[in-house]
């Protein structure tokens, strides 16, 4: 993630009647109390009248992967970033690195599908606890050797079992075309650009797809300024998993077709 402290960042607050007023221009470094390598604006909501409830096996689900990911070693990831950069892969709590690698060994999926690939952190922890007969296939725009600071290497995808696919997902006629694909999948990770249109664009997508079966699509960055309003108006059910995930917010859909 890319840091933005010295940005300036409108704040708005929108009433129930839809009508934004914006209330200040937030500068993280100058106006926050708190030193950090970050520092992004947020809001808090009730759970009471949150569109998606948790059901049971989305909780059951949550748990045993934060019960897991205490044992998940992503040392060998870290290792490949660049000593002048902040090695994040094997922070816990905090990233969700691990949370991904746990929900991938419990889960144990014949197909992930992560939509961003970037520098590769989050594909290689899916990839730590791929059974042997899964899948992953990573969509981006751009192609993985020509990412800035990427860690991945040609043998990471030897063996077949890691994709990429370059593929702009926000257009229908490309989305349509992998829709086959998409269907297949038992867990999706989405880490887009929150934007405030592309997650919105994924999620009315998602439901133009006839998944196979019941799975979890995972959403990163869901505390973002951005991200709010996409993820509080999901109706399905869901569960915010930020303190066991990553700072900036994680998010867990239950998708039951």
């Amino acid at each position: 993630m890319a840091n933005n402290t010295n940005s300036l960042i409108p704040v708005l607050i929108t009433s129930p009647e839809g009508k934004a007023t914006q209330l200040l221009h937030l500068s993280p470094a100058d106006h926050t109390p708190i030193a950090a390598l970050d520092v992004r604006p947020s809001l808090l909501f009730t759970q009471e009248d949150n569109p998606g409830q948790i059901n049971d096996e989305l909780l059951d689900f949550s748990i045993e992967a934060i019960r897991e990911a205490r044992k998940i070693d992503l040392s060998e990831i870290s290792a490949r970033i660049d000593p002048s950069m902040t090695k994040t892969p094997n922070t816990w709590p905090g990233q969700h690195y691990k949370l991904l690698a746990a929900m991938i060994k419990n889960r144990q999926p014949k197909l992930v599908i992560e939509i961003g690939t970037a520098s590769g952190y989050s594909c290689l922890s899916l990839k730590k606890s791929l059974p042997a007969d899964g899948k992953i296939v990573t969509f981006d725009i751009i192609p993985w050797q020509q990412y800035p600071n990427v860690v991945l290497t040609e043998e990471d995808f030897a063996d077949g079992r890691l994709k990429q696919q370059i593929a702009d997902l926000t257009q229908p006629h490309v989305f349509n075309s992998f829709k086959k694909l998409l269907s297949q999948a038992d867990f999706i990770f989405v880490d887009a650009a929150k934007d405030g249109v592309m997650e919105k664009t994924f999620l009315n997508f998602f439901e133009s797809i006839p998944f196979q079966k019941p799975l979890f699509i995972f959403f990163d960055d869901i505390r973002l300024w951005n991200m709010l309003e996409i993820w509080r108006e999901i109706k399905r059910p869901k569960i915010d998993l930020t303190s066991f995930g990553s700072w900036s917010g994680s998010g867990l859909i239950h998708w039951i077709p």
